[in-house]
């Protein structure tokens, strides 16, 4: 029987999928190559050490979060963001946990925060729709970014069971209140 390739895209996939189900501490060489069928040689001739392994993986994560949120949004940018990082605590709570619920390097002020979170884009295009300084919508963008983390955190932390229409209807109110302010 011929030798079976592995990857780095494969050992990431099955990484990320771990991550997704159990958690980003379940997350080792041992426990990634039993799944994957294979001895822990393999991930080391890819990643260095499980520091770069997990590195990689939250790279993955970001991407996938990326996606996740991105494929949600439709005509109300901003508002189409929030729900959809609701639904990313909600659905994929551990890649949530891994991302948005631990020291983040460098995010030392709220403008960090919308550098590393802010869609430039969307905020021209609303500066646009609603005739207001791109400053004023950056201040909105901040102010519901700040609002819908923490509705994701009582969701995610299992703090509140709060279905998707409730929560839909209190970020649309967010939002609203932080255009007209």
């Amino acid at each position: 029987m011929p030798k079976q390739k592995v990857d780095q895209k494969d050992i990431l996939k099955i990484a990320l999928q771990m991550t997704r189900e159990d958690g980003f501490e379940s997350v080792n060489a041992r426990k990634v190559a039993k799944r994957m069928g294979f001895s822990v040689q393999p991930i080391y001739s890819y990643f260095s050490n499980m520091e770069a392994l997990k590195e990689s993986v939250c790279q993955e994560a970001m991407r996938f979060y990326n996606h996740f949120i991105y494929s949600r949004v439709d005509k109300d940018i901003l508002l189409d963001m929030a729900r959809a990082n609701v639904a990313f605590a909600k659905y994929e709570t551990n890649l949530f946990k891994l991302l948005f619920l631990q020291k983040l390097n460098g995010l030392n002020s709220f403008d960090d925060i919308y550098e590393w979170m802010g869609d430039k884009q969307a905020t021209k295009q609303l500066s646009e729709k609603f005739s207001l300084p791109e400053e004023k919508i950056k201040d909105v963008y901040i102010m519901l970014i700040v609002f819908t983390h923490g509705v994701a955190t009582m969701i995610a932390t299992g703090g509140a069971n709060i279905c998707d229409e409730e929560s839909a209807v209190i970020l649309e109110k967010a939002y609203n209140a932080f255009i007209n302010s």
